[in-house]
């Protein structure tokens, strides 16, 4: 994990290995927007795409690109 999280940037990252429980613990702490299993380079077109660190902020496609355009409210009333 030192090494996959010691660079400035997080935009993708690969893991190959025939153990999926491990890898998928692994992705989870990977600093890095995409990370593929098994594979490389795979996309769905809804999918989010975008990085972490210094690889970017927010995300393009998908719902999570809606965020950027989004500001939550919480508004409270009595109304008794």
């Amino acid at each position: 994990m030192r090494i996959a999280n010691d660079t400035p940037y997080g935009l993708a990252a690969g893991i190959q290995t025939r153990d999926l429980g491990r890898a998928l613990r692994l992705a989870d702490r990977i600093a890095a927007g995409t990370v593929w299993i098994n594979t490389w380079h795979k996309y769905h077109p809804n999918g989010p795409f975008g990085g972490y660190k210094m690889s970017g902020y927010g995300r393009e496609q998908g719902a999570e690109a809606l965020e950027s355009y989004t500001q939550y409210k919480s508004i409270w009333a009595n109304i008794a």
